[in-house]
């Protein structure tokens, strides 16, 4: 019985990390967007797989609520900080689509991004989402600021 409950116990951790993780990455995100005054409710949820590493959507239609939908294994690989840039440019994607919805790039996501995080900060994002897609870009050409030497 002993083995039965630590095997239990060893199955239903990962899940409780994940809960875990998805409480802590939905306050991060809810604190972000109080910041960036987005008004949408904007949900996050972790996926086994997601092709994008991170993306967001909407759930109903042209007004919300949105969705960002994270890769597991690239959240793990995240710093705390980093998690935060990453949640913050999606949610600069959102900042966009609900205030100027035909003018969606990486480059502007990531402007409002910086409003609540630094390019020192969000240029390893970038990096590590390369690393897992498996290609290869230059950080200074996905902000509109003047990066600092030593952050790209």
């Amino acid at each position: 019985m002993k083995h039965l409950a630590i095997a239990l116990v060893v199955c239903l951790l990962p899940l409780r990390l994940s809960a875990q993780s998805v409480d802590s990455s939905q306050a991060v995100t809810d604190g972000l967007r109080h910041r960036l005054e987005i008004l949408e409710k904007v949900y996050f949820t972790l996926v086994d797989h997601n092709p994008l590493v991170m993306s967001v959507e909407t759930l109903a239609g042209r007004s919300g609520p949105f969705v960002i939908t994270a890769d597991k294994a690239f959240v793990r690989s995240l710093k705390p900080e980093e998690l935060a840039a990453a949640i913050a440019h999606e949610l600069g994607h959102v900042w966009l689509y609900t205030h100027h919805p035909y003018l969606q790039t990486e480059k502007l996501a990531n402007d409002v991004a910086l409003r609540v995080t630094s390019a020192e900060v969000l240029a390893p994002v970038y990096e590590k989402v390369w690393r897992r897609l498996g290609s290869r870009g230059n950080f200074a050409e996905y902000v509109s600021l003047e990066v600092k030497p030593g952050s790209q």
